[in-house]
């Protein structure tokens, strides 16, 4: 009946109203992650300003369901400290499912990227994030491990986090797959972009950052910015000592951040445990 119309309107308009109050909370967006049936494999969900599809059971996928991003608050800190980057375009390595892709991008700052990502799962994911977010054209995808060499190398699996994939052999069991490998340089070359083009590195690869810190001496020589994930404890004692030093050969400064958002200027050599750090000129 017509008469029911206002009726209906109004208590639509309190339960979105009620949702939307519950949303804000973090343990009403756990609960419903936890909800969630097992078959259930990928969630697609609309952000402020982007799409993203992934998994809700992993740990990035889990932030993105309850907090509403991965990192995108460092990202944009990071942007902010860069300034104007001194290229148009962004390397990152270890693109994951294209969050990082995706927020970079969003932020006008870059007009191209290249991206790579070894492992085939989030590989698929990221050429889907970026079509969603109609960035495929803008976005150079290499589903590939960097390192210091051309050939193959064995890539094992975090399961739990899709982001802990390495080329790191783990001292407990875990499955692996055999994946590309190849240079920095190399994959600039094929991509048609020289050192001088990029603005920003971004980097996470689970330890392997020093072999591909090797094999982009062109961009650390040109002091370009980095934003990597720094682990001296996974590197072993001698490579943390030859990276630190290396590092700090070329670059000025370097800022540690830590929980809840901390930041601090420090030498790289007093970086002992792992940390993201931007390395400026």
């Amino acid at each position: 009946m017509k008469i029911l119309v206002p009726v209906e309107e109004a208590i639509r308009r309190l339960r979105d109203s009620a949702f939307a109050k519950l949303r804000s909370f973090d343990w009403f967006q756990t609960t419903s992650m936890l909800s969630l049936k097992d078959d259930i494999i990928l969630v697609t969900k609309q952000f402020d300003d982007h799409q993203l599809t992934f998994s809700p059971r992993e740990t990035i996928g889990r932030d993105l369901f309850r907090k509403g991003h991965y990192q995108r608050d460092l990202a944009n800190r990071v942007l902010d400290l860069i300034g104007t980057p001194p290229g148009n375009i962004l390397l990152e390595l270890g693109a994951n499912i294209g969050t990082h892709s995706v927020y970079l991008m969003r932020s006008g700052k870059f007009d191209r990227a290249i991206s790579v990502e070894p492992d085939p799962r989030n590989a698929k994911l990221l050429r889907q994030n970026l079509a969603l977010n109609d960035l495929s054209d803008a976005v150079s995808v290499f589903e590939c491990a960097a390192g210091d060499g051309e050939g193959s190398i064995d890539l094992y699996f975090g399961d739990a986090n899709f982001g802990a994939s390495s080329v790191i052999k783990p001292n407990g069991g875990s499955r692996s797959v055999e994946v590309p490998l190849r240079r920095v340089d190399g994959l600039l070359g094929e991509a048609g972009v020289s050192p001088g083009d990029i603005g920003l590195v971004w980097m996470d690869i689970e330890g392997a950052e020093p072999d591909a810190l090797k094999s982009m001496s062109d961009l650390v020589q040109r002091r370009v910015p980095i934003l990597m994930e720094y682990s001296p404890e996974k590197y072993g004692p001698a490579k943390a000592t030859a990276t630190a030093d290396y590092l700090a050969s070329h670059y000025r400064r370097c800022i540690a951040f830590g929980a809840g958002g901390s930041e601090k200027e420090t030498a790289i050599r007093d970086v002992v445990e792992q940390r993201d750090i931007l390395l400026l000129p």
